[in-house]
């Protein structure tokens, strides 16, 4: 009995820092907790295993799921700025909510007040500044390598375009934002009481606002030897859950927008010019019998997307422009799918990639000009830079596109 005891209390007092692994064959080896060596170390298992987030213990109905957008992601100060802060992991879920991360250990005395103090900024400043292009942008830079089949594969299973899925789903990311409809996470391999109170209080006060901390404890079964990551979560308190229960549900647009709907928000924002210019791509889009257009989803941002009928039988329509209204007191702009078109044939290949390149920055668009390494990316083009024939010579130049694309399918 008194060998019993014993046991019981070295196990009652290794719980709070062991775990116990059992082996094949039924044998258990103790793991101590340890810390990490460095804070780097857990920031870099976070980005590479951003699942360790326990999405079953945020939502046991819907437990979310997680895409990195981008490491260190800069945090603007006003409209235009550079990045003033930067938040260590950018993720997203299957439901479009922005999730802001922020690691530290516990030897870190900022993980504390202060470090709620930076995550209220990084949240009030981002969900002003950053667009749904910016957020995308960011996430392809991440994902070099089919990033847009990394996101499709990670959202429910459809039949629909590709294209129009994607922008729909960056356009939902944008409205979440734009409503503070986010999630923020600090992360430590021990959250501190003082932390822990301060995320209690904010997530049952803030019904959009998902205020949560995650402990990761790491556990070693030796002096070289990582045994097991435990996350636990903290602050996702009953009060909490009711509020957020109580909360008025996510705005959602029930039809995609027009173009007229567009144009009439261009205007709002950009006056006659900008409704000008709107309406010379929306007419081309029209007259083109190769063009499919396509209204967004997007609750904050008016959207219509000009997809070129490629003649091929499967991926048959390919997103080339984007018109879009912004909200008063952004600017509306025009997005070329330079990156998509450059991965249609015969434009496959680095020389006709060039001569793409070379055609629309001898157009004498600023945006264009300034765009390092432009066949990868989506510029947006301020509808005050495409003036005089500029734009007229950019819709040449995508005809031209989609003659030569429909011709190499033929």
């Amino acid at each position: 009995m008194d060998l019993i005891r014993g046991v019981a209390a070295r196990t009652i007092s290794a719980m709070p820092d062991s775990i116990f692994l059992v082996g094949d064959d039924g044998v258990l080896t103790e793991a101590s907790s340890a810390a990490y060596d460095a804070e780097a170390e857990l920031q870099t298992l976070l980005a590479d295993n951003p699942h360790l987030l326990p999405g079953a213990q945020i939502n046991r109905d819907r437990p979310p799921r997680w895409l990195l957008v981008k490491r260190e992601a800069g945090v603007p100060e006003h409209e235009g700025g550079g990045s003033w802060w930067s938040i260590d992991h950018l993720l997203v879920d299957q439901d479009a909510m922005p999730t802001f991360v922020e690691v530290k250990r516990a030897s870190d005395t900022r993980a504390r007040r202060e470090v709620v103090a930076q995550m209220l900024d990084y949240a009030a400043n981002g969900s002003v500044f950053w667009t749904p292009a910016q957020l995308r942008g960011w996430f392809e830079a991440t994902h070099p390598d089919g990033a847009t089949e990394r996101l499709l594969s990670f959202l429910d299973p459809s039949d629909g375009d590709p294209d129009v899925m994607a922008e729909t789903f960056w356009q939902a990311v944008g409205a979440n934002l734009k409503e503070g409809r986010i999630r923020l996470v600090f992360v430590a391999d021990e959250i501190p009481a003082s932390l822990q109170r301060l995320v209690e209080f904010l997530n049952e006060q803030m019904p959009r606002v998902e205020v949560l901390a995650v402990e990761i404890r790491q556990y070693r079964s030796g002096a070289n030897q990582r045994g097991a990551l435990v996350p636990r979560l903290i602050g996702q308190t009953s009060r909490a859950q009711a509020a957020k229960k109580q909360a008025a549900p996510a705005a959602s647009r029930g039809t995609p927008w027009t173009p007229e709907e567009v144009m009439e928000a261009i205007t709002e924002v950009a006056g006659t010019d900008g409704a000008a210019v709107a309406k010379t791509v929306i007419d081309w889009a029209a007259a083109n019998p190769h063009i499919q257009v396509t209204g967004g989803a997007g609750v904050s941002y008016p959207s219509v997307m000009m997809s070129a009928d490629s003649g091929r039988d499967s991926g048959r329509y390919q997103g080339v422009l984007v018109l879009y209204g912004s909200p008063v007191g952004e600017h509306p702009c025009l997005e070329i799918r330079v990156k998509r078109m450059c991965s249609a044939p015969p434009y496959a290949s680095a020389e006709d990639q060039q001569r793409l390149i070379r055609a629309l920055q001898s157009l004498g668009i600023p945006r264009l000009d300034s765009e390092p390494v432009l066949a990868g990316k989506r510029p947006n083009i301020p509808l005050d830079q495409p003036t005089g024939d500029r734009l007229e010579h950019l819709l040449s130049v995508v005809d031209q596109w989609i003659a030569e694309v429909r011709a190499a399918t033929t």
